[in-house]
């Protein structure tokens, strides 16, 4: 190896580490803003009235129903504090559901409707919430939202304060009600067989597929996201793959990438914004490629991510759409909200505008109310797995009619 090649390697390397520590210092200070936000909107809650003057009127007969992912450690203070905001409203019991390994809250959820509920709650994870979506959506039923999954993913987009738990139940019955788009997917396997899907924040194939289904769940359990930081560096230099992607019905146009992206919202986990112009209610998806061939394209992906840079780079090109159609010269692996769904061999996508209501939408919505904080500190890092809370103790006594 020759001394010019040492010696770029040698910066290269040093432009990384640089990269990687003005990254993780910046995480560090967008946690500890979003923490001060969920304060202050919890302390706006509280100042209040229990009941809402909205709901008064029309309280009595309004049926809530729940889905819940019982293997959530929060799950059993949630259900009590939903029942107590419902009896606070004047509100019948809330009809309560737990979802199973075998199904995430689909036949629930059409329980739920068939009993005649306005609202309902997906308590769970961003599994748990993709699945009561899929059965609501296109109706005038509202999905609520009680984060209690690892990313929550979609509670972070849509402005949830989701680090407090007993605030996301309020915003879940008695918050402000918005249209949000959804994206219909259609996977083609290896097999022949076809899966219909939806998708309300992020489903890509690629690297970050194969970090979803190879995140090890005892580090999930201990680290919270970080974990999936652990598995993105043990796959992140894995070869590109050659695909076609046709938007809107043009022509395909062929692409060697490291992942592809299919994005209705654009925020990660510590607020990093990896793609800017995805909004959930703009009636588009954000078609984005990624095609870095070395450290140094990722450590430009990284860069442009945390800075919030705004211009495209050639390593990631990002493409509005209402329909889109990706076809893999190879079986991918393929992700939709963080759930790893095994290989395809294609996707068709199309944008569902404004089909799903949901309540608790922030006006201002999460990248206002990271960036309404211009405070410098970063926060502990034994608080970076970002662990939900509750703000009151439990609710002694039991729920009748759960």
């Amino acid at each position: 190896m020759t001394t010019a090649t040492l010696s770029a390697l040698l910066w290269s390397t040093l432009a990384l580490a640089a990269i990687l520590l003005v990254a993780v210092v910046w995480l560090g200070i967008a946690h500890h803003r979003l923490r001060r936000s969920t304060a202050e909107l919890t302390q706006e809650l509280e100042s209040k009235p229990a009941v809402h003057p909205s709901v008064t009127a029309d309280g009595p007969g309004r049926l809530v129903a729940v889905v819940v992912n019982p293997t959530k450690d929060p799950a059993d203070d949630v259900v009590r504090q939903i029942h107590s905001a419902c009896s606070r409203a004047g509100m019948p019991a809330p009809l309560v559901m737990a979802s199973s390994a075998e199904d995430p809250g689909h036949e629930m959820t059409r329980r739920a409707l068939e009993a005649g509920a306005v609202t309902v709650i997906a308590a769970g994870g961003d599994g748990t919430v993709r699945a009561v979506a899929a059965e609501i959506v296109g109706t005038q039923t509202a999905l609520g939202i009680v984060p209690l999954g690892t990313g929550n993913l979609f509670a972070r987009n849509i402005g949830l304060p989701f680090q407090d738990l007993r605030a996301c139940v309020d915003e879940a019955i008695h918050g402000r009600s918005h249209r949000v788009d959804t994206l219909d997917l259609s996977l083609e396997r290896p097999d022949g067989r076809t899966d219909e899907e939806n998708s309300l924040v992020i489903a890509g194939g690629g690297l970050d597929a194969e970090v979803m289904g190879d995140t090890r769940d005892a580090l999930k359990q201990r680290a919270g996201w970080l974990a999936y930081g652990e598995a993105g560096l043990r796959h992140i230099m894995g070869s590109r793959s050659a695909i076609s992607v046709s938007i809107d019905d043009g022509a395909a146009q062929a692409y060697r990438v490291r992942s592809v992206l299919l994005a209705n919202c654009g925020s990660l986990q510590a607020n990093m914004l990896l793609v800017p112009s995805a909004k959930f209610d703009d009636g588009h998806m954000d078609a984005v490629l990624f095609t870095p061939r070395h450290a140094w394209d990722w450590a430009r992906i990284m860069a442009k991510t945390v800075t919030r840079f705004a211009a495209d780079i050639p390593v990631m090109t990002v493409r509005q759409a209402k329909r889109v159609k990706i076809t893999m010269a190879e079986p991918m692996p393929f992700q939709i909200d963080g759930d790893a769904m095994g290989e395809v061999i294609s996707v068709s996508a199309r944008v569902r505008p404004r089909a799903l209501v949901v309540n608790g939408v922030s006006v201002r919505g999460i990248q206002d109310i990271e960036a309404a904080h211009e405070d410098s500190e970063a926060d502990q890092a034994s608080d970076h797995a970002e662990q939900p809370r509750l703000t009151e103790g439990r609710i002694t006594k039991e729920p009748q009619g759960a």
